[in-house]
This record gives structure tokens, sequence and C-alpha cells, in this order.
């Protein structure tokens, strides 16, 4: 279950600023998320990044008490690095699956740009031929009617 700063200082025995001491860059991007509760923001450690401070604070922290014998749990250590890689691993699957993903989506996007652009230059072929042969016989027409505007001037006065 993820927690705040405050319930992991509190459970591993050490104060807020060095568990933030902890949050690095690349801490935080993989293992703290924000979340608003009751309009304030607040970091939240997922079960991965839990598992690491776990491991860091009370594998460093425990003091031998006087009478006590320390001893290890090498095996709970073990499952917990177990557990851990379990769902990193997870992670890294997912992101890879939402990284093919969008590489098929752009493969699919690419190809349609290049259909576009082969349409658009048809069509601009099309376009370009149509205005040649439209001036072409622009052309002829003008032709005619310059022959046509020429012709003799006769004044309707000359037949009288």
């Amino acid at each position: 279950m993820p927690k705040t700063i405050r319930e992991l200082a509190d459970e591993f025995g050490v104060s807020k600023q060095a568990i933030r001491k902890k949050l690095d860059a690349n801490f935080r991007a993989n293992y703290v998320q924000t979340v608003t509760r009751n309009g304030v923001q607040t970091l939240i450690v997922v079960n991965s990044g839990y598992l690491l401070l776990k491991q860091h604070f009370i594998g460093g922290n425990k003091q031998k008490q006087e009478g006590m014998t320390f001893t290890s749990n090498t095996g709970n250590k073990n499952q917990d690095t177990i557990e851990l890689l379990k769902q990193q691993l997870a992670i890294k699957d997912s992101q890879i699956k939402e990284k093919d993903e969008q590489l098929k989506s752009m493969q699919k996007l690419l190809d349609q740009s290049q259909q576009l652009q082969l349409l658009a230059e048809n069509k601009l072929k099309e376009v370009k031929a149509l205005s040649t042969k439209h001036n072409e016989h622009d052309n002829r027409n003008s032709n005619k009617n310059k022959i046509n505007l020429n012709p003799k001037h006769t004044a309707w006065w000359h037949f009288w």
C-alpha cells in the first residue's frame, strides 16, 4: 500500500528529512506519485519504492541492543528483493507494451501521411495538366479572335 513520507519516517524511526534525502530525481520518477488529499498535494511512495527504502533504513539503522544478539533475516530480505524485482519487471513490461502500441500508431500515421502526400502530388499533376490544356485552348481562341477583329472597316455611309 502506498505510504506518505511521514508514514515512512514513523515506521522506520527516522526523520522526514532523512526520507526526503533518499528521494532523488531518479527515485521520484520511478517510485513516487503526487496525490491530492483534502486540497493538498502529497507525495506518495509506491510499494516497490517502499521496499527499497525499507531495505536501506531498516538494514542500516538497526543497532545492537545490550544483552541481545542480532540475527540477520537474509531470507526475508531476499524475498523482499525478489518481490521488488518482480514489481519492477511488471512495470517495465507494461512500459514496453505501451511503447509498442505507440510505435504501431506512429507507423500507421506515417503510412497515412505518405498516402496523402502521394494523392496530393497526383492532384497537382492533374491540375497542371488541365491548366496546360486550358491555356492551349485559350491561345487558339485568342488567335481566332484576333483574325476576326481586323476585318475591313466598312462604314454604313459608303453604301449610299
